[in-house]
Formats: structure tokens, C-alpha cells, sequence
């Protein structure tokens, strides 16, 4: 051995190479990848410590802070959700049977089931079945949005139909976001403006595609006019009773102890009258009040010829069932809406009849008396107090009267001082700071205080255009198409919302119209053959099919 192998042999190397011997040269990737994932091990095992401590900070301020901080707390949820669901790859399938389904278990629940029977959990809101629909009902929503090309452009044509009413829309989500940051109580804006997303904007958007589909409108507005029965049933056995079914055999895990249910569950009556005022499944008697006049066009545009002769015998008795049992409530704003809504309704319709027939004489006296007839219920108004009782009111309404004049005073006050709104569900609270009020009656007044003058135009124009665009396209319609007659007391029902808006500050039934909303767009998108799945039945068929019934 020389004395290089020597010096080799010290340093540990062998002499003759082992067999199947890496060389320098492939040994250094080796180690590189060694290096690589001993980096990627520890990132891994720094990440879980960091997860790990996040979760326990994150769960010691949940004990801490929950329920009075419980939507901030909730973001990091939503967040994380929201970005996967934005994550997800694009199909040719999306669920929206199962987004049907939520829709309307979402909708029958809203009217039919009272929401402040609920399961009460120490440290949770409450669980509602309301909330137990919307939510899944939103992210169905978001998921087919998502993974779903064809529902984006379906959704889309409905919507690109009206476009100032999505447009005012999303003008008016941001005043809503923005107006969060005026609040007095962050907290309480926050939920307000989770509520109204997922109540509101997602029913609008899930309507706009449901609807653009055919015969879901018909589907839709026989669940309206029978969940109406419903609740008018009820509200006679309660008025009857003198006391809401339920109240007293609450099951005890339904059973919430707070100052506002049990004020719900008392018994209301008329001031300074010994009057019980009905409220059946909705918190306040003018929530009654309001569904029902929202309904009376539908049950109104099920009389008419168009339809089967059972259906049309069923909705002419049910009429004075709801008419009954919107006086049953003691609201006169349900009267009134209810008296706008059936004018609007035969109005539009005799008119459009009459311009399409014009020998038929019941079509033009219809449309002509109606000067007079705004006069002969003037004079009965004038004739018989019970019917002017009816309608307008008594002496019984006179402090509620006086309360909202007072209310207008002091909330055009603080709207001159701040114009830009005082936030999201911050309208009672902003008033009662100068005053006694605990509550307020306007919805104009609410709308204009929370968000400011540029939300209020928003909003309201919404309404503006879907009310000018619906009685439009109804009269201008030549298909004879059945869901295209829905048109009609859709918007016929919109005149009702505006006139209960008026007295009435309550959300309980602003989903059903932001459904409506969404039915309109989804209708005219229908009308204009944008929907590939929708035809027009032609006059051919229909005559072919009454043959072969023959």
C-alpha cells in the first residue's frame, strides 16, 4: 500500500469501491432532498403547534366572549368555509334539487312554525328552524354558484333581464356593510347583516334561478295561498280562545325565558278596547296583518278562469277566510293593503282585458267604474262608521298615530344631522336616544335612519322598478303563458308591502318579498326565451289536448 492509501484507509475510505457505489456527484441531489424534507417535516410540525395555539386562544375567548361577540367569533369560520366552497372545481353537476328543497322548507317554516320556539343553549344563539334552513339553504346556493357553470349563466340571463334591480341590490349589501361601521352596537349589526344576507339576498338570487324554471312560480304561489289558510285558521281559534294554542304546553326544550317571548306569548289587545288581536305563528298581530294582505292577489289569481274549476272554487272561499281573519289582527295597515293590493289587481286585469277584447262590456265597466267606485267607497266611508272603522281606525289607534308623527320629528332630526345612516338595525336605538320611543312604526323612517339617504333611495328603487316593471310586462305580454300571469299579483302584492311599510318596521315577511323579487326576474327571463328549458305552450297544443280530452 502506498502512502495515499494509507491516508485514505485512516480517513474511513475503502480502497476497492463497494458494489453498486453512489459518487459525489448523485450523492448531493440525495441530500438535497434529504434536507428538503427534514424543511418540510418541521414546517409541517410548526404549523400543527401554531394550529394548535390558535385553537386554544380562539376557544378561551369563545368561553369568554360568547354570546354577546359571537358573530366576530364566527369569522374565521365563515371565512375558511367561503374559501373552500371558492376553491371548489367546476362540474357538470350542481345540487339544485337539494337548493330547491332548503328553498322551501326555508319558506314553510318562515310562516307556519313560530320562531321563537327554539332550542336556547347556554353560550349559542338561538336554534331556530329558520336558521337551520337558511344556512344550508345559502351554502347550497354558494356551492352551485360555484362548481356550476350552467347555473352561472342561467342565474345570469335572469338576472341581466332587470338589471337595475340587482344593481341597486349590490349597492344597496355595501351601504348595509358600510353602515356596520357607524353602529353604536357592532355586535348586534353584524348579526343583523348575517341575517339579512342569508335571509334576503340569498332567497333573491335562489328565486331568480328556481323561478326562471317552468311551473315552479304555480308551485310556489299554491304553498303562499295555502300556508294563508293556515295561519288565517289559527288566528280565528286563537281570537276564539282569547290566547295563541300553544301558549302554556311550550315543551320545556322549546321554551326560551326572555322578556320578548313572553311578551310575544301574552295577550294583546287593542288600546283602550277590550279587543283580542290576533298574531297566530308571527310575533306581532301587524305581522299577521301583513302576510295576509301580501297573499289576498294570489288568491285573488286563482279565481280566475284560467285555472281548474276545484281550484277556483277553493280560492273563492278561502277570500273571505283571510279577509276575516286580516280584521281578526286589528291592523288597519292589513285592510288598507289588503283594499290596495285587490284594486291594483282588478285594475291591471280588467284593463288588459279590455285592451285585448274590446267589445267585452264586463272588462270596460270594470276599468271605467273605477273612478266611481273610489267614490262609492268614499261615501260608505262616510255612511257607515263600522266601515270606516275597518278601514281607517278608531279612536283606539289614535296613540299609535301620535307615536309615529312624534317618531318622524325626531328621526328627520338625526338624519339632517348625519345623512349617511347611523347603521344596520341601529334605527329604534338612534330615535329612543332623544326620546322615549323603545321601538319604531315606519319602515321608510328605519330604512332612511340606518342607512342614510343613499340606502333609502337604493332600497325603495328597488321596488320602484319591479312594481313599474312588473305591471308592464304584464300588460304587454302576449304569450297567454300561465306562469307569465303571475306577473300580475306579484305586483299587486308589492302595493301591499309599500302601504304596510308605511306603519309597519318588522322584517318578519321581507323574505317572502325578496322571493317575489326574484320570481320576477326569473319570469321575464322565462318570457324571453333566455332559459333553454322553458316553452311557451302554443295554441295548437292546448287545442290539440282539448280534443283528445273529448
Amino acid at each position: 500500500m502506498t502512502t495515499s492509501d494509507v491516508e485514505q484507509a485512516a480517513r474511513g475510505w475503502r480502497i476497492w469501491p463497494r458494489r453498486n457505489s453512489v459518487s459525489p456527484e448523485t450523492r448531493l441531489p440525495a441530500l438535497a432532498q434529504y434536507h428538503s424534507l427534514k424543511r418540510h417535516t418541521l414546517r409541517r410540525i410548526f404549523g400543527f403547534i401554531a394550529l394548535m395555539l390558535f385553537c386554544f386562544i380562539y376557544g378561551f375567548f369563545f368561553s369568554v366572549l360568547v354570546p354577546y361577540y359571537f358573530a366576530f367569533l364566527a369569522m374565521p369560520v365563515i371565512f375558511v368555509m367561503l374559501l373552500a366552497i371558492w376553491a371548489l372545481p367546476d362540474v357538470n353537476w350542481a345540487p339544485t334539487r337539494q337548493l330547491s328543497w332548503f328553498f322551501y322548507a326555508f319558506f314553510v317554516v318562515l310562516i307556519c312554525w313560530p320562531n321563537y320556539l327554539a332550542i336556547s343553549l347556554p353560550g349559542l344563539p338561538w336554534i331556530t328552524l329558520i336558521r337551520l334552513t337558511s344556512f344550508p339553504m345559502t351554502l347550497l346556493l354558494l356551492i352551485c354558484y360555484s362548481i356550476s357553470p350552467q347555473f352561472r349563466a342561467d342565474t345570469g340571463r335572469s338576472l341581466r333581464t332587470v338589471s337595475a334591480i340587482p344593481t341597486l341590490l349590490c349597492i344597496f349589501i355595501l351601504i348595509q356593510l358600510v353602515s356596520i361601521g357607524e353602529s353604536k352596537n357592532i355586535s348586534a349589526s353584524v348579526q343583523k347583516f348575517i341575517v339579512a344576507q342569508t335571509t334576503w339576498t340569498a332567497t333573491f338570487f335562489a328565486a331568480a334561478y328556481l323561478f326562471s324554471r317552468p311551473g315552479q312560480i304555480k308551485r310556489w304561489a299554491l304553498v303562499l295561498w295555502a300556508m294563508a289558510i293556515f295561519v288565517s285558521i289559527v288566528a280565528i281559534w286563537e281570537h276564539r280562545i282569547g290566547r295563541l294554542p300553544w301558549a302554556g304546553h311550550i315543551p320545556s326544550f322549546l321554551k326560551i325565558n326572555d322578556e320578548a317571548v313572553e311578551f310575544i306569548l301574552s295577550v294583546h289587545m287593542r288600546a283602550y278596547t277590550n279587543l283580542y288581536r290576533a298574531e297566530a305563528t308571527f310575533t306581532t298581530p301587524l305581522g299577521l296583518a301583513e302576510y295576509l294582505a301580501l297573499t289576498l292577489p294570489f288568491a285573488l289569481h286563482f279565481c280566475t278562469p284560467r285555472w281548474p274549476a276545484k281550484l277556483r272554487i277553493a280560492a273563492c272561499a278561502s277570500i273571505p277566510l283571510i279577509v276575516y281573519a286580516d280584521f281578526l289582527s286589528g291592523s288597519k295597515l292589513g285592510m288598507v293593503g289588503a283594499l290596495g293590493a285587490s284594486s291594483v289587481y282588478l285594475l291591471m286585469a280588467a284593463f288588459r282585458h279590455w285592451q285585448r277584447n274590446k267589445t267585452s262590456l264586463i272588462a270596460a265597466a270594470t276599468f271605467f267604474f273605477y273612478p266611481a267606485a273610489i267614490g262609492v267607497v268614499g261615501l260608505m266611508m262616510a255612511a257607515s262608521h263600522r266601515f270606516y272603522i275597518m278601514i281607517m281606525g278608531d279612536a283606539s289607534h289614535t296613540a299609535s298615530t301620535q307615536a309615529r308623527i312624534e317618531q318622524l320629528h325626531v328621526g328627520m332630526a338625526k338624519l339632517l344631522q348625519w345623512p349617511f345612516g347611523y347603521g344596520i338595525g341601529q334605527a329604534a336605538v338612534t330615535i329612543s336616544n332623544a326620546s322615549d320611543f323603545i321601538t319604531i312604526d315606519s319602515y321608510f323612517l328605519s330604512v332612511a335612519i340606518e342607512y342614510g339617504v343613499l340606502g333609502f333611495i337604493a332600497y325603495y328603487g328597488i321596488f320602484a322598478i319591479a312594481m313599474y316593471e312588473g305591471s308592464r310586462r304584464y300588460l304587454t305580454d302576449k304569450t297567454g303563458n300561465e306562469d307569465q300571469s303571475f306577473l300580475l299579483p306579484i305586483t299587486a302584492s308589492f302595493v301591499a308591502f309599500m302601504v304596510a311599510k308605511s306603519v309597519f318596521s318588522q322584517q318578519d315577511n321581507h323574505p317572502v318579498v325578496f322571493m317575489m323579487l326574484g320570481a320576477l326576474l326569473g319570469l321575464i327571463a322565462a318570457r324571453r326565451n333566455l332559459v333553454p328549458s322553458y316553452r311557451a305552450p302554443s295554441h295548437q297544443g292546448i287545442v290539440a289536448r282539448s280534443i283528445s280530452h273529448r
